[in-house]
């Protein structure tokens, strides 16, 4: 293969500095040589491929990118996956990159942590810059420091490559780790905390989910609890309070919008003689026929409440006259006796007030002033009041 005069440069520049690429412990490298011979420099091919892999772990980002580079730097070897094992704080970490596919998974304490660890514990561990065999010949791995408790790069085959395919990742291996080692483990640590922060993110969502819940839930407890206070328990329309509360709201709207709107007041007839002749479980039933005859007599966005034991209060956006109001409920009382059967009949005394929206009346003088048109019908009417 031919070289450029820039590429033999460089290659030159690489074998010269490759000494002084990590620093290393003079003992533990007098100890390494003695032990297995001077480290051979790496051959033009294999300096060019490193050279290639230095370039690319500069810009990778991610640990999945540094790693893919390692793959793409040595194609020859045809990987499998390549794994970096590294020790932490909380255990020894396991990173594991498919090559060819692309996927990958962090684990900890993973099986290839313990082999590795087990392989030193024993003592035949290879000094720093030899790489060893695990599981048959089917991973290479090389550390990438001096320290016990360090990195490991692993290539990895699903099954034991040819013989020529291994001797060559031996070879280059060790030189790998040396080049990519603290890079790698700096991208895990990134990825660690990427993770943490990523967890807390969670735990802090799912946090805040939790406390808008159990928020929404106290509003909602708590608009409940209104609704039941203004709420009359006989009839199930709204109490006095109740009552005075929406209606004034509903005045206030009718007032912006210029709309036209009336509050009316019933009494039930001759409740106190049911009371007296029948008991009052036969009042309290002709108080709920009366409330359901009543509202029966308005529309839904109308506001109508039981405001006394047998008296009843409206407030209705309508702009009919008093009397077509009166004749309306009349018509419902009447269709409700029309099906009863037995002699006791309902009566409504009615009184209706149309609302000046121009003036600074109130509600409760409004329903003062339906209160005393009532009581006029029912004199006229010639029944007492009660």
């Amino acid at each position: 293969m031919d070289l450029s005069a820039s590429a033999m440069e460089k290659i030159e520049i690489m074998s010269d500095a490759y000494e002084a690429v990590l620093p290393r412990r003079k003992r533990v490298k007098a100890v390494a040589q003695s032990r297995a011979g001077k480290a051979r420099s790496p051959g033009k091919k294999v300096l060019l491929a490193l050279l290639q892999m230095a370039r690319a772990l500069l810009c990778a980002n991610s640990l999945d990118a540094a790693l893919h580079a390692i793959a793409e730097s040595f194609p020859e070897l045809r990987l499998d996956a390549i794994l970096l094992i590294s020790s932490s704080a909380t255990g020894d970490s396991c990173y594991y990159l498919d090559a060819p596919q692309g996927g990958s998974c962090l684990e900890l304490n993973d099986r290839m942590c313990s082999k590795v660890r087990k392989l030193v514990a024993s003592g035949t561990h290879p000094m720093p810059l030899q790489a060893f065999t695990l599981d048959g010949g089917s991973h290479v791995a090389a550390a990438f420091s001096d320290d016990v408790n360090g990195g490991y790069i692993a290539l990895s085959w699903q099954t034991p490559p040819a013989d020529t395919v291994q001797q060559h990742a031996l070879a280059i291996l060790p030189h790998v780790a040396e080049l990519a080692g603290m890079r790698l483990n700096n991208l895990l640590d990134q990825l660690h905390r990427e993770e943490e922060v990523l967890e807390q993110y969670h735990a802090f969502a799912a946090t805040q989910s939790r406390q808008m819940e159990e928020l929404r839930v106290s509003e909602h407890e708590k608009v409940e609890a209104r609704e039941l206070a203004a709420q009359d328990e006989l009839t199930g329309l709204q109490n006095r309070r109740g009552f005075l509360a929406k209606s004034e709201q509903c005045l206030l709207i009718a007032r912006r919008q210029e709309l036209a709107c009336a509050v009316i007041f019933a009494d039930v007839d001759g409740l106190k003689l049911i009371n007296d002749q029948l008991g009052h479980a036969a009042g309290d039933e002709l108080i709920r026929d009366a409330a359901y005859i009543f509202n029966s007599a308005f529309r839904h966005a109308d506001v109508v409440g039981r405001v006394g034991g047998d008296e009843f209060a409206a407030f209705t956006f309508d702009n009919a006259t008093p009397r077509a109001i009166v004749e309306r409920i009349r018509a419902k009382i009447a269709q409700f006796n029309a099906g009863k059967k037995g002699p006791q009949t309902m009566s409504l005394s009615i009184g209706v007030i149309n609302c000046d929206i121009d003036s600074e009346e109130t509600l409760t003088e409004y329903l003062v002033r339906a209160d005393e048109e009532m009581y006029r019908h029912k004199r006229q009417r010639g029944r007492s009041p009660h």
